[in-house]
Parts: C-alpha cells; structure tokens; sequence
C-alpha cells in the first residue's frame, strides 16, 4: 500500500513499516492512566518532513501513510485486545515540526489528552492538509516581531489543535 514511500526515502519507509508493523504499546485497565498510556504510545515522525517541504509528498500520500498505519494497529489491537476499545489519533505538531499519533484506551467518560482546545475531524486528510500547508509556509523568511506584542497576542488567542480521532473497536 505505501510502496511509493520505498521509492522516496528507505529510511522513511522503513520508520513507518517499525511502527505499522511492530508497535511498541502499553494499555491500562486503570481510566486514570489514560495521560500516561497517551504519552507511552506517542510515535513522532519527522523523517517525511524534507519530502514535504520539497513537495514531493502528497496530502494524499500522507494520507494513505496515516491510514496504513491506522489499519496495521486496528489488525494488531484485535488480534491482541478482545473486547476492548481504543481511540487512535493523529496530529501535527508544528513546534517540532513532526507528525505524531498514538492510541489509548478508550474510555467513554475521558477526551484526548491535550492541554489546549482541540478542533476534531473525522479525516486524516483535514490533519494532513494543515501540517502541508505549515511546511510549506516554513520555507518562507520569517520576519522577527516584539516579544511583547507576541505575549499579548498569545494571552487573547487561545491555541486551538487539528487533532484526527478515531474510536478502534476490538
């Protein structure tokens, strides 16, 4: 399925194939461990950033990475979790700059485990659009502003996270 990433970049291939194929993940029965579960399970990929910046890569391409990578843990959760539920997401975190995603256990009465307001979308292609179009705009010459205007700015603006979201069901 993302055999045009091997054509890209083998090292970013073979990052994505580790972590579809063999995740690293720790659950807990405990819903008071979610934050930690989040945090243990967190993948942050930044080998695919030069391809974008370059725009050799995609939103569609991205897309269909995120998805191979969803579908793998969905196959790996079922075979491994019966009965259980989890909450698979994806988001870009432009600090970085990187892709992440991870997967906790889905508990009814818990929301994602960010500190910041979330926009949630139902499309990886809505997380992948944002985070291409950030890139992008990073090659760009940034002029420096007064710090001051930027606390002042920060304080009235509240950080608002494109965060794609999907319930996995075991």
């Amino acid at each position: 399925m993302i055999d045009f990433l091997r054509s890209i970049d083998v090292k970013a291939y073979n990052q994505i194939i580790e972590i579809a194929g063999r995740p690293n993940l720790l659950f807990s029965n405990d819903g008071g461990k979610y934050h930690a579960e989040a945090n243990y399970n967190m993948y942050t990929i930044q080998k695919l950033n030069k391809w974008i910046e370059n725009n050799k890569l995609s939103v569609d391409e991205l897309e269909q990475i995120f998805t191979f990578i969803e579908h793998s843990w969905s196959v790996y959760l079922s075979t491994y979790f019966k009965a259980k539920s989890f909450v698979f997401y994806v988001w870009g975190d432009y600090q970085i700059p990187a892709l992440r995603l991870s997967v906790v256990s889905f508990y009814k009465e818990l929301e994602l485990p960010f500190k910041c307001a979330l926009n949630k979308v139902n499309s990886l292609a809505s997380v992948m659009n944002l985070y291409h179009q950030e890139l992008q705009l990073n090659q760009c010459t940034i002029l420096e502003a007064d710090p001051s205007s930027l606390n002042e700015y920060e304080a009235e603006t509240p950080y608002i996270l494109t965060v794609y979201s999907k319930v996995i069901l075991c």
